[in-house]
């Protein structure tokens, strides 16, 4: 959730001139060889893990603990060698805040404060210079540039529906987008997206899964020229449902409020890293570097007031280093099942990803006709029962049901008793978001 406070004049005018200077070099940067990419990562992880080992004394008393002061730092040679560095996690800089987690001399009432509490309930306060604002901005215009395929001229407009607006000043015609807030209804919003007529549509899967849902045919009219989502887990057979009724391609984004951009659906349909803004690595349960699914650990590479080495984000996914057909070398992000702490957990202690949920929850409501259901929410209330909670629609009916039970009976394991249960409406969180997995216990 971004800061209410929008930037000042000269704040403005810095990240302005940034944003111009850098989104030329950022844009060749996708291109470059795999050893470009490598040495880039290191020299700023290692300036940014210096900076906080020195200034920061959440990390100066970890990293003496272990031995390591910013001398040692500032001799790694390679990238195997961040590995020494011990790993950061949300509850020590939750709580070390603003005393202990942010750089020694900040000036927080110079900073833009973001928010988020994600799955965790747990509110983390993040600040970002106001003049060092362009980083999110430049990664920005790439994942909707990517989600256009790879054309995003300066007067495309962009409506964006999310919680709360940029803290930005507009210049007429320069990348012109407008705000249009998650509190509204469905239909309130369609007609706010009808009235601007934009090409490029960012938001929430849940508020994306809506619009197609109360008027497919009006969101075919606007002719979108290309559409991103993020924030809340959505399945690419959903995506590309969506971008079936649009004529345009669904791309997705993986984005947190502590490391920002850290990856983005190509034209091609795969997530790549954005290596030039966060480092990311994936490891095992023992803290090791894992080509399986592992947790996301991320060192952002820009935000030198609250720095985050290192940082156990606690969502789980595989790196590869593949080939795409894009012909970008970044390495790929794949399998994004969601958080650790998500998904259902069975009585035997089996747990089921929030990703593997959706899929289900998808593919049973596939089995009824296109309109029966416009909003869903699994909800497990024990280890022994679930609900899955529906909005009924127009094309509701028994038969429906009965289709949608089948697919879960099959799927599902038997112990979990899942029961489809319809509801009048699915509410969204504070932060305008809707949890689609939620564990009740």
């Amino acid at each position: 959730m971004v800061s209410l406070r929008r930037l000042g004049p000269r704040e403005y005018l810095v990240n302005l001139a940034m944003v111009t200077a850098t989104m030329p070099v950022y844009a060749r940067r996708e291109w470059a060889d795999r050893p470009d990419l490598d040495r880039l990562a290191l020299r700023r992880a290692r300036a940014m893990a210096g900076h906080a080992a020195a200034h920061v004394p959440v990390y100066r008393e970890r990293y003496a603990a272990a031995g390591i002061t910013p001398a040692t730092i500032a001799a790694f040679a390679e990238l195997a060698d961040l590995r020494r560095l011990p790993l950061m996690d949300k509850a020590t800089m939750r709580d070390g805040y603003p005393a202990r987690s942010v750089a020694e001399g900040s000036d927080l009432a110079g900073c833009l404060l973001s928010t988020s509490s994600g799955s965790s309930g747990s509110v983390m306060t993040i600040p970002h210079r106001g003049d060092r604002f362009w980083p999110y901005l430049v990664s920005g215009q790439r994942m909707l540039r990517w989600a256009a395929g790879d054309h995003y001229p300066f007067w495309y407009r962009q409506a964006y529906v999310y919680t709360s607006e940029y803290p930005l000043f507009r210049v007429p015609r320069l990348y012109p987008m407008t705000f249009i807030p998650t509190a509204a209804e469905p239909g309130r919003i369609l007609d706010a997206i009808e009235r601007l007529r934009p090409q490029i549509l960012h938001t929430y899967p849940t508020v994306l899964r809506d619009l197609v849902a109360l008027a497919p045919e009006r969101m075919a009219a606007l002719r979108l020229r290309g559409v991103s989502v993020g924030s809340e887990l959505s399945t690419q057979a959903e995506r590309d449902s969506w971008a079936d009724v649009l004529g345009v391609r669904v791309c997705d984004e993986y984005s947190t409020e502590e490391l920002g951009r850290v990856a983005s659906q190509c034209p091609a349909g795969s997530y790549h890293l954005h290596e030039d803004v966060v480092l990311t690595e994936t490891l095992d349960d023992d803290g090791q570097p894992t080509t399986g699914i592992g947790e996301v650990v991320g060192t952002e590479l820009h935000n030198r007031t609250m720095p985050f080495v290192r940082y156990r984000q606690g969502d789980l996914a595989r790196i590869v280093d593949e080939p795409c057909p894009c012909g970008r070398h970044t390495r790929l992000l794949t399998d994004l099942v969601g958080r650790r702490n998500d998904g259902v957990v069975l009585r035997d202690g089996r747990t089921l990803s929030a990703g593997f949920m959706l899929d289900v929850c998808y593919r049973a409501l596939l089995a009824a006709p296109p309109d029966a259901v416009t909003a869903y929410r699994f909800v497990q209330r024990d280890p022994d029962r679930a609900d899955l909670e529906v909005v009924a629609g127009p094309g509701w009916s028994d038969q429906g049901v009965a289709r949608m039970r089948a697919v879960l009976a099959a799927e599902l394991p038997p112990a979990l008793e899942t029961r489809i249960v319809p509801v009048d409406d699915i509410a969204r969180t504070a932060g305008g978001k809707r949890q689609t997995v939620v564990r009740a216990f």
